[in-house]
């Protein structure tokens, strides 16, 4: 039953809330958590799927994490409208409702769910006062109380909490590590981290492999401030997560000291330096720099690369890279 609507329970759910749930209107925060104007009539499934995005907006960059979030939460509202279809396969919480306001019971149900998740999942995010509050007011809005967390019984709202409970429990079984922040249980960097205050790179162990930066802070995309050590590779065990859209016989499989490193379509190594592909990374490791000479805060030089402005611009083959990239001069610029 999963494969069958996995791929597409985060596609649905907004489809079927602009339909078979009430509207409503949802308030927009700016960057400093002021209230603006309506955004206008939405279903609850695009209310929750804002306060999502806003959480995501202001927690750490880390966009493995929340492709897991935007999928369960996504699941967690699915659930809770499928509930009260007969038809519709669920995904996690197998279970039927009945009410004489499908409509206002959905809306609820989905309410509480997505409510719930979001609580979790954001309870020690940077941004956690932001959207926390952001779930507050919009409980309130549509006339809900934050304080029923009851999961047993027949009510919509302790239906929508008993879906959150599911997922949430079966989110800690995932192979992500959620209980431990998703930090990585076996992977580790065989370089020592570069020290980019010195000259040169004389303590790098193997080229052909990734290295940490080690640094004073660093700002994440997402705006955050990270004082003292280096950021860590992200997610490198995530193949053992519970996955959707992937299927096994895409599936490759690398040993490394004793762990099995799961690998969906995977497209074959990267150049290798001193191995196939050496003209190659040479090429590539050059370019980076002569580009990089390119920055400069003076240079007031713009380019839309957008396909509204350039149209599509395929990838070239191997033996056109040369031609494709302007070696000594910049990035591209022909129409692709």
């Amino acid at each position: 039953m999963r494969s069958s609507i996995g791929w597409m329970a985060a596609g649905l759910i907004a489809a079927a809330g602009t339909s078979a749930m009430a509207q409503g209107e949802y308030i927009f925060r700016d960057e400093r958590g002021n209230i603006t104007q309506p955004r206008g009539d939405h279903s609850v499934a695009r209310m929750w799927n804002e306060v999502l995005l806003d959480g995501i907006r202001t927690d750490l960059a880390r966009p493995t994490v929340h492709a897991r979030n935007l999928f369960h939460i996504s699941i967690a509202m699915w659930d809770a409208w499928a509930a009260y279809d007969t038809q519709a396969d669920t995904y996690i919480n197998h279970e039927r409702q009945t009410a004489v306001d499908v409509k206002a019971a959905r809306e609820e149900a989905v309410s509480y769910a997505a409510f719930r998740m979001i609580e979790h999942r954001f309870a020690n995010s940077p941004g956690s006062v932001q959207v926390l509050g952001e779930c507050a007011d919009l409980m309130a809005q549509l006339g809900y109380d934050t304080n029923f967390t009851d999961t047993v019984g027949d009510t919509p709202a302790a239906l929508g909490n008993r879906i959150a409970a599911t997922i949430i429990a079966w989110g800690l079984t995932d192979g992500s590590n959620e209980a431990n922040g998703y930090a990585n249980l076996f992977y580790e960097p065989i370089n020592p981290p570069l020290l980019p205050d010195f000259p040169g790179n004389p303590d790098i162990i193997d080229v052909n492999r990734w290295q940490p930066l080690a640094l004073d802070f660093f700002v994440d995309q997402g705006g955050n401030v990270i004082i003292g050590g280096y950021p860590d590779f992200l997610s490198p065990e995530w193949g053992q997560v519970d996955a959707f859209a992937l299927r096994d016989q895409d599936l490759t499989v690398y040993n490394r000291d004793g762990f099995d490193y799961k690998v969906f379509h995977d497209p074959g190594a990267p150049p290798m330096f001193g191995a196939e592909g050496d003209e190659y990374y040479r090429w590539g490791f050059e370019m980076v720099a002569v580009w990089s000479s390119h920055l400069d805060p003076a240079d007031g030089v713009l380019m839309d690369i957008s396909p509204a402005s350039l149209g599509n611009s395929p990838l070239p083959e191997v033996d056109e890279w040369a031609t494709y990239y302007d070696f000594y001069n910049g990035s591209d610029w022909s129409q692709g």
